[in-house]
C-alpha cells in the first residue's frame, strides 16, 4: 500500500506540479493567525498549527474507513503525500533564472533568489549564493517529505511540510524545528549526492560537516554538490560560474531523485 501511495502521489506531482485545492494553503494561514491571537509560547504554538491539521486528517481517514474500507488508506496517504509536496514552480523559477544569467542579468537574475539568500553575506561569491539557494529549495520540496514518508508515513510527510509552512509564515520563527527536521534528509541526500558524483572528493563532509549540528542543510548541500562534482569556488563569481553552478545543482536533484526512486521501488519489492 505504501509503494502504491508514493508513486500515485510522486506521479500526480510530477505531472501536474504544485498546484490545485492540496496545495492551496490559505486555510493554514487562517489557522496560523488564531494561534497567534492565543499567544502560546514558541512550541505549543508551533505543536497546535501541526497538531490541529494532522488530528483533523486522522477524523478524516476514520471516517472514509467505515465506508471504504482500506481504499481510505490508500485516498488519505496519497492526498496527504501529495499535499506535503513542495510549492511553487521550482523547475520555471529555475530555467528563469538561468535565462536572465546567461544573458548577464545580474540584476535580474538576483530578484529570482529568495530573500533569506539575497541577505547572505555581499562578499560571497554570486554562484555560491545561487548553488545555496537553488541546492536547498529543490531539496525541500521533494526529498523530506519523501523520506518521512517512508520513515513515519503519510502523517509524517505531512508534519514536515506543515512545519515548514509555518516557519515561512512566521518569518522564521520556527526556524530551530525547520533545521531538525531538515538534518536527517540533508544527509541522506548528501551522502546520494556523495556516491553519484566523486566519492573520493566529497566524502570528507560524511565525517566532519555532516555530523555537525551547527551546519544547515543549505550549506552541507551545497557543499557536497560543489565537491561531488568539482566545481571550482574562485569561479563562481563570473556569468559562467553562476549559471554552471545552478545547472549542477539542477543536474544533481534530478539524478538523486531517480535513485530515490529507483532505492524506493526495491525496497518495496524485498
Amino acid at each position: 500500500m505504501s509503494y502504491l501511495i508514493f508513486i500515485v502521489a510522486v506521479g500526480l506531482f510530477a505531472l501536474l506540479g504544485a498546484g490545485g485545492p492540496l496545495h492551496g494553503d490559505r486555510w493554514f494561514y487562517a489557522l496560523s493567525r488564531r494561534v497567534d491571537a492565543v499567544e502560546l509560547d514558541l512550541w505549543p504554538s508551533l505543536a497546535l498549527r501541526v497538531g490541529a491539521p494532522l488530528l483533523a486528517g486522522a477524523a478524516v481517514l476514520w471516517v472514509l474507513e467505515a465506508f471504504l474500507g482500506g481504499l481510505a488508506e490508500a485516498l488519505v496517504g496519497t492526498a496527504l503525500l501529495y499535499f506535503s509536496l513542495g510549492r511553487g514552480d521550482y523547475p520555471t523559477e529555475l530555467q528563469r533564472f538561468l535565462a536572465r544569467a546567461r544573458v548577464g542579468d545580474e540584476e535580474g537574475a538576483a530578484m529570482l533568489l529568495s530573500e533569506h539568500a539575497a541577505d547572505r553575506d555581499p562578499e560571497e561569491a554570486r554562484g555560491q549564493r545561487a548553488l545555496r539557494d537553488f541546492a536547498y529549495r529543490g531539496f525541500a520540496r521533494w526529498f523530506p517529505p519523501v523520506l518521512y514518508f517512508w520513515l513515519l508515513g503519510p502523517f509524517g510527510a505531512a508534519a514536515y511540510r506543515l512545519v515548514e509552512l509555518a516557519n515561512a509564515d512566521s518569518d522564521g520563527r520556527f526556524d530551530a524545528a525547520q533545521r531538525l527536521l531538515d538534518w536527517l534528509p540533508s544527509r541522506v541526500l548528501l551522502l546520494t549526492y556523495c556516491v553519484l558524483g566523486d566519492f573520493e572528493r566529497s566524502r570528507g563532509l560524511l565525517t566532519r560537516e555532516a555530523l555537525d549540528t551547527e551546519v544547515t542543510a543549505e550549506t552541507v548541500l551545497a557543499q557536497g554538490i560543489s565537491r561531488a562534482w568539482r566545481l571550482d569556488d574562485e569561479d563562481m563569481d563570473g556569468p559562467q560560474g553562476v549559471v554552471s553552478a545552478v545547472e549542477t545543482a539542477h543536474k544533481a536533484m534530478n539524478r538523486a531523485t531517480g535513485v530515490w526512486v529507483v532505492v524506493a521501488s526495491l525496497l518495496a519489492l524485498v
